[in-house]
This record gives structure tokens, C-alpha cells and sequence, in this order.
């Protein structure tokens, strides 16, 4: 990580729905560039109801603090340190088809639908089919 990048002022943020269910917590140094992103890529983001801004002297600092966050006060949607990352899997169950850029964030649920639930998962592109993840005994079944 680039020092300036280390040392600028970032923001540690909370989403929460509209019974105060904290949602995210994550890191920015652009909360509203952050939060259209959500609201392209989140499936959850539609429950969003309130938005909470904590800003830190140092990137550093904001990591620290959203460790800690993740950790003691369990969001429902974050992955990374939780103790419920399968809730957004369970939320918003893959459906059979799901846009590239949709699959660059949910990527771990498709495998796990292909894998695990032996579901087939196509990819679109601009509304068209462009490629699919398939079970394994459905891509073997193809080759013989």
C-alpha cells in the first residue's frame, strides 16, 4: 500500500437497516463513492436505512477500527472476519442467471451453488448469456 495512502484521513462506516440491524461496516476515503458502489453491486444495499460516518486520522487507524467492529459487533452482510459470512448467501440466494458484475462480488456464492447445491449459474453481459458455472458432474456428463 502507497505510505500517502497510509496516511490519509479515512472513513470507518456502519449501515444500518431501518430497525437498527447493523448491516456493513467497511472502510473508505470516499464514503459516497462508496456507497453508489453498494448500491451498483450490494444486493442488500435496498435495506440500507441509515448511514453512519466515523472518520480516522490514518488508513491504518480505520483498519484497526473496523477489525474490531467486524469482530464485536457482527455485521450481517460482511464476509471477511465474521462469524456469519454465509448470511448474504442465505439473504440473496444466487439465482440462475447474474451479471458480470454482479458475479466480481458474489463470486464465492456461485461456486458454492455450483459446487454444493449442483445448480448451474449463467453469467450475462449487456442482458445476454456469456458463460456458466456448472457442477462438476454436469461438466463431466458434457465431455463423454
Amino acid at each position: 500500500m502507497p505510505s500517502d495512502l497510509k496516511s490519509r484521513r479515512t472513513a470507518l462506516y456502519r449501515l444500518t437497516d431501518a430497525a437498527g440491524q447493523l448491516l456493513y461496516v467497511g472502510i473508505t476515503g470516499d464514503p459516497d463513492m462508496r456507497f453508489k458502489a453498494h448500491e451498483t453491486t450490494s444486493p442488500w444495499w435496498p435495506l440500507v436505512a441509515e448511514r453512519a460516518v466515523d472518520w480516522h486520522s490514518t488508513r491504518p487507524a480505520a483498519e484497526d477500527a473496523e477489525t474490531t467492529a467486524i469482530k464485536n459487533e457482527a455485521p450481517l452482510y460482511n464476509r471477511a472476519g465474521s462469524a456469519t459470512p454465509q448470511a448474504l448467501a442465505e439473504a440473496f440466494p444466487v439465482q440462475s442467471e447474474i451479471s458480470l458484475s454482479q458475479l466480481r462480488h458474489r463470486l464465492a456464492d456461485v461456486l458454492h451453488a455450483s459446487a454444493i447445491e449442483d445448480r448451474i449459474t449463467f453469467v450475462t453481459s449487456s442482458g445476454r448469456r456469456i458463460a456458466a458455472f456448472v457442477p462438476l458432474s454436469v461438466a463431466d456428463a458434457a465431455r463423454h
